[in-house]
Parts: C-alpha cells; sequence; structure tokens
C-alpha cells in the first residue's frame, strides 16, 4: 500500500463532496443554528437556575467582586484614616467631599502611564509577576467558609493544609520580581521579603496546627463551628499574639514594611515598576492582607460566628465575618499611625527568637490539655 496515494484518497473524499450532501450540511447547521437561537433564553434561565450560587460566589463574594471592591475601598478608607490620625490636610478636600475621584484619577493615571521597561530586566518574569503577585492571595481567599454552604473552594479536611500550601508560594514571586529587575535595591528587597515570610510563616503553621488539633479538624467550617460557644483566642491566647503579628509581616505593613523602606530601597522589590504594572503591585499589598486576615478572623475570632439577624443565618454569618473584617483592618491602618519600623535583624529576632519557640510552647500546651481531655 502506498501511504502517499492513502492520503490523497482520505484528502479527495473531502474535497470532492457532492453538492446536494454539502447543501443538507449547510441546511443541517442553519436550523441547529437557528434552534439554539430560539431556545437560548430558556437554556440561558436553566444554566443560571442550577449554577446561581457558584456564579454569585465567583463574580460577587468571595470572588472577584469582593476582592476588588475591599481593595478600593480599603485605599480610600486608609487614606481618610492616615490623613485624620496624622493631621494632614490635603486627602480632607482632594477629591471632593468623600475623596472618590481622587481614586478614580489614580486609576486613570496609572492606567495611562507609560510602562517604563529597563533594558536588561528578564522580560518574561518582570511582566508576568505582578499579574501573579494578587492571584496567589486571591486564591487562597476562596478557601474561607462565609457560612457553612458558602464556601467557593470546599476543601474538606485539607482546607488549612492548603491555605499554608497556597500562601507558601507568596515569597518566591517577590523574589522572581527583584531578581528580574536587575537592580540591587529591588534584590535586597526581594530577599528582605523571603527572611520575614519564612521567619512568621513557620509559628503561623505551628499555631495553625494548633487550632486543628483543639477543633479536632483541618476543615475550616468545622474550625468555625468549634467556636460556637467560646472563641479559640481565649484558649489559644499564646497562638493569637503570635498570628496577629504574623498577618502584618505576612502582608508588610508597618511596623514591618521592610521590604519596601523608601530610605533604605526606594521601594523595595517594587522599585522598577510603573504604571499599570505599579497597581498590580501596590493592589496585591491589600489583597495579602485581606486573605491571611480572613484565616486568622477564621481560626481564632470564630469566623462567620454571630447572633443570626432577621431570620436570615447565610446573611447574618456574611454580615458576621464582613464586620469583624472591617474592625480588623481598621486596627491594622492605625497600627501604621503608632510604630515605626523594625530593622531587618530586629524582626529576624522577633521571629526566631520569640515567635517560633512561643509557638512550639503553645503546641505542646495544646497537645497536653487535648490528651487529658481538657477540650
Amino acid at each position: 500500500m502506498n501511504p502517499v496515494l492513502t492520503l490523497w484518497e482520505l484528502i479527495a473524499t473531502f474535497v470532492y463532496v457532492p453538492t446536494d450532501l454539502i447543501l443538507q450540511w449547510v441546511s443541517e447547521a442553519f436550523n441547529t443554528f437557528v434552534d439554539i437561537l430560539l431556545h437560548l433564553p430558556q437554556y440561558t434561565m436553566e444554566f443560571l437556575a442550577v449554577n446561581a450560587k457558584p456564579i454569585l460566589q465567583i463574580t460577587l463574594l468571595p470572588g472577584l467582586a469582593w476582592v476588588i471592591v475591599y481593595a478600593i475601598i480599603a485605599v480610600w478608607f486608609e487614606r481618610k484614616f492616615l490623613a485624620r490620625a496624622m493631621l494632614r490636610v490635603g486627602p480632607y478636600y482632594c477629591g471632593g467631599r468623600a475623596g472618590w475621584l481622587q481614586l478614580i484619577a489614580d486609576f486613570m493615571k496609572l492606567f495611562f502611564k507609560e510602562m517604563i521597561i529597563p533594558r536588561d530586566v528578564n522580560w518574561l518574569f518582570f511582566l508576568a509577576m505582578p499579574v501573579l503577585l494578587p492571584s496567589v492571595p486571591a486564591l487562597a481567599v476562596i478557601l474561607i467558609p462565609f457560612d457553612t454552604h458558602w464556601v467557593l473552594w470546599d476543601a474538606g479536611g485539607i482546607g488549612l493544609p492548603i491555605f499554608f500550601a497556597i500562601a507558601g508560594l507568596a515569597p518566591l514571586i517577590p523574589i522572581f520580581t527583584g531578581w528580574a529587575s536587575k537592580n540591587k535595591y529591588t534584590f535586597i528587597g526581594a530577599w528582605r521579603v523571603a527572611y520575614m515570610y519564612i521567619s512568621a510563616e513557620i509559628p503561623m503553621v505551628i499555631c495553625g496546627a494548633a487550632v486543628a488539633i483543639m477543633a479536632g479538624s483541618f476543615n475550616l467550617v468545622d474550625i468555625v463551628k468549634a467556636q460556637q460557644n467560646m472563641w479559640f483566642f481565649v484558649p489559644q491566647f499564646i497562638g493569637f499574639a503570635i498570628f496577629f503579628l504574623g498577618v502584618f509581616i505576612q502582608s508588610e505593613r508597618t511596623p514591618f514594611d521592610i521590604p519596601g523602606a523608601e530610605t533604605e530601597l526606594v521601594l523595595g522589590w517594587r522599585t522598577e515598576y510603573s504604571g499599570v504594572l505599579y497597581g498590580f503591585v501596590m493592589f496585591t499589598e491589600y489583597v495579602m492582607l485581606q486573605a491571611w486576615a480572613l484565616l486568622f478572623l477564621t481560626l481564632y475570632l470564630g469566623g462567620y460566628n454571630g447572633p443570626v439577624l432577621f431570620g436570615m443565618a447565610t446573611a447574618s454569618h456574611i454580615f458576621w465575618l464582613t464586620f469583624k473584617f472591617v474592625i480588623f483592618v481598621t486596627l491594622v491602618i492605625l497600627c501604621r499611625v503608632v510604630f515605626p519600623r523594625l530593622r531587618m535583624d530586629q524582626m529576624l529576632k522577633l521571629g526566631w527568637y520569640y515567635l517560633t519557640p512561643l509557638a512550639v510552647l503553645n503546641l505542646i500546651v495544646t497537645l497536653g490539655l487535648k490528651l487529658w481531655g481538657v477540650f
């Protein structure tokens, strides 16, 4: 058998098709298209009826709209709050009475501003990292339960380990970003991120394990249910304090904004970015704070637990978690006014000399109490 001849015969069967058969195919395709158009509203309604809940979760809460709207409001609120706390007159009036016009102006500036890319950078990593930076913590947010049945990604008994696994990728991206920028300030800032994250995340993981032991599960929903009578910050007060500091460190908030110290490193690993890429990079700070703050509330402050309002349990649970989140973010912003930035050696000493030993002590005490049947 000649393979070339066989191939040409196969091609010919498609090329030399009878005219009546072609007309039949066209007629069937047209009828199918018309049928789809006529039944499109019905198909759309059926699809929405079956998938309404996941669509709401993906688009609104805790999906895209929640992450973006929170970041917008947080930027606006932080400016106003710091202006009043520091007696800065400008933000009182800038952007109209409420200041929203300033946010729109900043967005337009970043969106249309020229992106200046240094000549010697690694283009692939330099352009890809700003997009990945907010994606990693945003992926962790969808693990947080806003209600027993309102979890976008219900990972079951491995929810807490998956959160830490995803969050563990976070320090890699600034390292690649600083390396790709080919700048000594970005490189130093990137490695400061690595030092900080490691020294903070180890005690945080140990504290998370202690909470899981107390709740008897790694499932975040079960951990919240275990706090219906008493929030875990009472028996786990050591872990509560460690995790509280860890949230500041992981989100690079004052007094742990060491990787971007302006007086030392210009803007740290963010230095070479401009335009819309700079907007993505700064957006990451707020998404990181959001992810770790929601986990902190879930582990120690009862998560979505709270009195049922107006007879609607799901809406009440979403309200209480959001309310706790707003209070916590306000406290984080307040600390920016109160505390000065630490030095790198002070931060590392805090993590390795104090937080990690205390986290191990907290874990041992929790294991002992669990074995003795205290809880």
